[in-house]
């Protein structure tokens, strides 16, 4: 049997209202849900979740979801 693979997988909300997904490998179940909540921290951040790939596949639903208000850097020269 074929170990399982997991991924995590971020949005993030650009500053330009633009929005970029992220699909990042993962170890394990619960090594996924701890990086998921840190990212979720992250004020740049949309959305987060982990999935397990079935079949070699990876199959995403998009629901639309309230805009979420990105932060401006202070200084000008930072990203945040």
């Amino acid at each position: 049997m074929d170990a399982a693979v997991i991924v995590m997988i971020v949005t993030l909300a650009m500053p330009n209202g633009e929005s970029s997904i992220s699909v990042k490998p993962m170890q394990s179940v619960e090594t996924c849900r701890v990086e998921a909540k840190i990212e979720a921290s992250d004020p740049y951040v949309s959305a987060v979740e982990c999935s397990e790939l079935t079949d070699g596949k990876l199959e995403l639903t998009f629901k639309r979801q309230q805009d979420r208000k990105i932060p401006e850097a202070i200084v000008e020269r930072s990203t945040g």
